[in-house]
């Protein structure tokens, strides 16, 4: 298993390469060719042919992909998503893969940017949707052996904990963002902590951040709880 596809070279997909290239030969598919392709192209229906396909493709396409691929593998391929968002991704997988291709969901909780200075420490969700446990075993060891901080939780638990670990932080950017916050020379440590969070938000497309929100079940009760919150503490304060 020394060739492993990534469908999808976007902004992720590109570091991912870089992440598997350490010990793989890595084959990539997208749609628009980069001027430096961080792999080896190929047209999807070679890559399918690969033992191992990650997808790193926006959330709210990987049905129409799953579609696309579904007839192209073969019998054992292992796919592997890597979305923000697991319960969602996982039922389309399920649904839409054929019963002899095996599935395991991950979420890498950094990207390039929180990644720059080493992925040690770092946190990566795993869980064996369909696979073999020595596979699944493989990629566990594969993660660790970089430094990788590996938890496994299942998808539904992976979700409620994201709600407020993931989607209550891009919230809070784009808030303060919208605000308009800028650096200060007086400002505190946790200031300079609230502008690193509104840097790496500002990073994100607006699909991604849309989709973080809207296909985890438990992000609206979180929005819901944090504006209660909020509004409570403004009445406090006399503010209404």
């Amino acid at each position: 298993m020394n060739k492993v596809g990534i469908i999808g070279l976007g902004r992720f997909g590109t570091f991912w390469a870089s992440v598997l290239a350490t010990e793989y030969d890595v084959y990539g598919y997208t749609r628009t060719k980069p001027d430096t392709p961080p792999c080896t192209l190929v047209d999807l229906e070679e890559l399918c042919t690969l033992p191992v396909v990650f997808l790193c493709v926006p959330m709210r396409t990987v049905p129409d992909m799953l579609d696309r691929i579904a007839p192209l593998l073969a019998p054992g391929t292992l796919v592997v998503d890597t979305c923000s968002v697991k319960l969602e991704p996982v039922r389309w997988m399920t649904e839409k893969l054929p019963e002899t291709v095996d599935i395991m969901a991950t979420h890498p909780m950094f990207g390039p940017e929180s990644a720059k200075e080493g992925l040690t420490g770092l946190p990566l969700m795993m869980y064996p949707v369909r696979m073999q446990q020595a596979v699944y075993d493989e990629w566990a060891h594969f993660f660790r052996s970089h430094g990788i901080m590996v938890v496994e939780i299942t998808p539904d638990e992976h979700d409620r904990q994201a709600a407020m670990s993931q989607a209550l932080t891009h919230v809070l950017g784009k808030t303060l963002n919208n605000m308009g916050i800028e650096e200060t020379p007086i400002g505190t440590l946790w200031y300079r902590k609230l502008l690193a969070i509104c840097k790496q938000v500002e990073k994100d497309s607006p699909e991604l951040f849309n989709d973080m929100q809207t296909l985890n079940p438990y992000a609206k009760k979180m929005r819901e709880q944090f504006t209660g919150a909020w509004n409570e503490e403004c009445r406090l304060l006399g503010d209404s």
